[in-house]
Order: C-alpha cells, then sequence, then structure tokens
C-alpha cells in the first residue's frame, strides 16, 4: 500500500485502511473543530472505552449512571 500523497489528503479507500488498520477514531477528523472542546481525560477515556467488550462497558455504564443519580440527590449546602 503506497501511502505517500505528495502532501495531499489520501483518497477515501486509503484513509478508510489506514483508519481500520490503525484501530483510530475518525471523530477526531470528521468533526475536527469539534476535538478541540474535548478536554485530554475525555479523549483518554474514550481510546480506554473502545479497548473494552461488551461486559466491561456495562460496568462502566452503571457506574456512570450511579454518580449522575448520586450528583442529583446531593444536598446543597
Amino acid at each position: 500500500m503506497n501511502i505517500e500523497n505528495k502532501g495531499q489528503y489520501p483518497s477515501f479507500d486509503l484513509f478508510v485502511k489506514l483508519i481500520t488498520m490503525f484501530d483510530v477514531s475518525v471523530d477526531q477528523f470528521i468533526h475536527a473543530d469539534g476535538g478541540a472542546r474535548s478536554s485530554s481525560c475525555r479523549k483518554h477515556i474514550d481510546v480506554l472505552l473502545n479497548s473494552m467488550n461488551e461486559k466491561e462497558l456495562v460496568v462502566i455504564e452503571a457506574t456512570a449512571e450511579g454518580i449522575k443519580k448520586a450528583r442529583e440527590t446531593e444536598v446543597p449546602e
């Protein structure tokens, strides 16, 4: 596979092959302006979530729901 393109954008087919080969999220390329709004912590969490299986994601989902529920029931000081 030849990825050299003289400083230009790769063809769509090559782009898909590279994204698939390196298991990279395309969001950062498709929504480049939206990526600036995401913190590095949020990006790191996204990478971690992408590496998890369904069982692990169920645990993470329940944990996030628990945190949200606890925050909603907090009594203001």
